[in-house]
């Protein structure tokens, strides 16, 4: 237990500082109020727009008036965090896991910081744990606690089972972040469902080492989800293809599905700083809701 409150708090420190330094105020920008709430009503003044006319109050009151409305400053984070056994890949600081739980606890002190309520899923072919949204340091600590400890029931993935799942759970209308390697099929429909009723952002985590180089000769693939190990030729210019192409068809697929569903992807490289690509995210957000 002592080694994981030490690792829990190391995982603290270092997300954190990355969050005053480089979310404080980028994250307010990019996931300030999901909508408008009623205010009040007041006169009619020159300029206003007429879409605002409370027709109601002005037959009773024989004036114009319209109605105001201030922003929803509070709102829901959701993560949903793969942690089937494909994510395990990568060494050290370049795993696909540990890149996933520091961005998903970079993402929880974010709304925490905004005062904003943080919920969080893990899941395989199940959800193994789920968080439900709320307030507060020591929420965000249990999610913490829960995302090191990373002890799962299954090795496989089923993005679909996880989206319907969450979006059964979660009634009010929530920004919804997806953390995975998106190593499954059929789930489009899913997420485009979710899409509808939440604003959805899709981080897709990928190791440039997945795609293996010419040279290393016969090597052992183990498939984690499968449990089966097979041998293959490495250096066979097909074999190579082959991998390099799906790759690109997934980034491709994800790519076109968020851009006809105003759903916002970006890709991940573990082997590089995951904080850059974070940084550029959030500023080209924020850039397309100020033109919106």
């Amino acid at each position: 237990m002592k080694d994981l409150l030490k690792k829990v708090k190391k995982l603290e420190i270092k997300t954190r500082r990355k969050v005053d330094s480089t979310f404080a105020g980028e994250y307010h920008s990019a996931f300030k109020g999901q909508g408008l709430e009623f205010d009040e009503v007041r006169l009619y003044q020159f300029g206003d727009d007429i879409r605002s006319i409370d027709w109601n109050v002005t037959a009773k009151s024989g004036d114009v008036y319209i109605k105001k409305f201030k922003e929803e400053r509070e709102q829901t984070m959701f993560v949903l965090f793969d942690i089937s056994g494909s994510e395990d890949f990568g060494r050290g600081d370049e795993n696909k896991m540990q890149v996933g739980t520091e961005i998903a606890a970079i993402m929880a002190f974010s709304a925490m910081k905004n005062n904003d309520k943080i919920g969080l899923a893990t899941f395989t072919d199940r959800i193994e744990r789920f968080y439900a949204p709320r307030k507060g340091r020591g929420h965000v600590l249990a999610i913490m606690k829960g995302l090191m400890q990373h002890k799962t029931r299954s090795n496989g993935t089923n993005i679909t089972a996880a989206v319907d799942w969450v979006k059964t759970t979660l009634k009010r209308r929530s920004l919804f972040i997806i953390i995975s390697d998106f190593l499954d099929e059929g789930y489009e429909t899913s997420l485009r469902h979710l899409s509808r009723k939440h604003e959805v952002i899709l981080i897709r985590l990928f190791n440039k080492n997945e795609v293996m180089t010419a040279g290393a000769g016969m090597v052992p693939v183990f498939d984690s989800e499968s449990g089966t190990q097979v041998w293959v030729n490495s250096g066979d210019g097909g074999f190579r293809k082959l991998v390099s192409r799906k790759f690109e068809e997934m980034e491709y697929n994800l790519s076109k599905l968020g851009k006809s569903h105003r759903i916002d992807f970006l890709t991940i490289d573990t082997t590089e700083d995951y904080i850059l690509g974070l940084e550029m995210f959030f500023r080209k957000r924020n850039a397309r809701r100020k033109l919106a």
